[in-house]
């Protein structure tokens, strides 16, 4: 094993374990989300600007990068040379590609290093995760704030791990899009060397020809428009919109869940939705002594997967794809009264509807080859965005249907059993929707 930095309050930077092919199996990376642009790039730039000598990118449109300043000045030999010889990978990136559907989290003894504490969202490692902590209660500590933030958790059951018993998605052969990438220190001193190089030339290059600067020309209407389009297609990429029919999709699929199987009892389903795919899971708990797995197996749809958690509890997994819509930034959506009217006049039929208040979004404007900022076409209208919470009966959902504003919902909760409200919101099947909704001014 090689640690890198030290501590950082009682977490541990990172840990370094050999792998049996010899590489480096690197735990401990700082995670966070890039959002636009070349993913690999904006990660590039964030790692430098973090002066870290390693990071990796994971996913396209919605992405991660992590990075990590592994240093081992004082090493000697086999270790000193599985740092700066032998490829680096992460094992966050490993497990992630191992559960990459819904939530799902795990802490793990690396027996004289503490114990490591990871969490993945669709295959993408969420950020305040990859960490080491010197005792197992403070691991426990960070996944129950992780609980909080994501009430579908799914948490793996405590494993060691050392150089000789390894999980099967680390022991396996490593692939290429864990592989950590090194930034290189001459590199570096070349390039920062040449910039400063150039910044002189062109100073005394501007000095001789200042008098005769050409006036920068302004893009062309026809280049504007080009500019602005692909601004805006980017960020229609980036955040698909949930029409009712959508949502319902989403619901009905709920309906194949089944309710007691075999001795087993459903208690919540819990969507998620990742750009337009949709990642569902419905949780099980054993009320028979004698229910066992494979009826639980039987009885689930054949294009969805189960997973045991332990001898009481387990999950059903599956996906919904291409159950969204795209942006449309040039249109006008219904006006805010009309919209919040309707919302109104349905609350009868609910337990709660709650928005948040109008918040613009900020779109960075392109640039000119002359570096000015491109003005913005009339037709682009501004975007504000609200946050939206809809809790309520799973059949009063079909109120939602006369919704005519852009919507993105993000989850979609199931509570079964437990009888909540009073009159005509009284359920034992109760639905928490968690959104925003998007408006497009004048």
């Amino acid at each position: 094993m090689v640690h890198s930095s030290g501590a950082q309050g009682r977490s541990v930077h990172s840990v370094i374990l050999s792998h049996p092919s010899g590489n480096g199996l690197v735990f401990g990376l700082n995670w966070m989300p890039i959002m636009g642009g070349v993913p690999q790039e904006l990660g590039r730039r964030r790692a430098r600007l973090l002066r870290a000598t390693h990071f990796l990118v994971l996913g396209g449109s919605a992405a991660v990068v992590g990075c990590g300043a592994i240093h081992a000045p004082r090493l000697k030999g086999e270790k000193r040379h599985l740092t700066q010889s032998r490829p680096l990978y992460s094992v966050a990136a490993l497990f992630a590609k191992a559960y990459d559907s819904g939530v799902v989290a795990g802490v793990y003894d690396l027996p004289q290093k503490g114990f490591w504490m990871v969490a993945v969202n669709a295959g993408l490692v969420l950020a305040q995760t990859d960490r080491l902590f010197e005792t197992f209660a403070e691991a426990q500590l960070a996944l129950v704030s992780l609980e909080n933030r994501f009430p579908n958790l799914s948490v793996l059951p405590l494993q060691k791990i050392d150089t000789l018993a390894l999980p099967s998605w680390m022991s396996d052969d490593l692939k290429p899009f864990a592989r950590l990438q090194r930034f290189s220190a001459f590199r570096t001193y070349v390039v920062r060397s040449a910039i400063l190089a150039l910044a002189i030339g062109c100073i005394y290059a501007g000095w001789f020809l200042w008098r005769s600067a050409p006036i920068p020309v302004q893009a062309s209407e026809e280049n504007a428009e080009i500019r602005w389009a692909e601004v805006m297609r980017r960020f229609a990429s980036a955040h698909a919109i949930h029409r009712p029919e959508h949502l319902f999709v989403v619901l009905h699929s709920w309906q194949k869940a089944p309710l007691k199987p075999g001795g087993w009892k459903l208690n919540q389903i819990v969507c998620e939705s990742v750009l337009t795919d949709w990642h569902c899971a419905a949780y099980y708990q054993r009320g028979l002594r004698m229910a066992r797995s494979e009826q639980l197996d039987a009885a689930k749809p054949a294009d969805w997967r189960l997973d045991l958690i332990d001898l009481d509890h387990a999950v059903l997994r599956w996906q919904i794809h291409q159950a969204a819509g795209a942006f449309e930034t040039v249109s006008t959506s219904t006006p805010l009264k009309v919209w919040m009217s309707y919302l109104q006049s349905v609350t009868p039929v609910f337990e709660s509807i709650q928005i948040g208040s109008g918040t613009r979004i900020t779109i960075q404007a392109p640039v000119n080859p002359q570096g000015v900022a491109v003005e913005k076409p009339p037709h682009i209208k501004p975007l504000t965005r609200r946050s939206l919470s809809v809790k309520g009966p799973l059949r009063s959902m079909a109120a939602l249907k006369g919704l005519t504003v852009p919507v993105r919902w993000r989850s979609a909760h199931l509570a079964v059993g437990a009888m909540q409200g009073q009159g005509i919101i009284r359920s034992a099947l109760t639905v928490h929707l968690i959104g925003e909704i998007y408006e497009v001014s004048e």
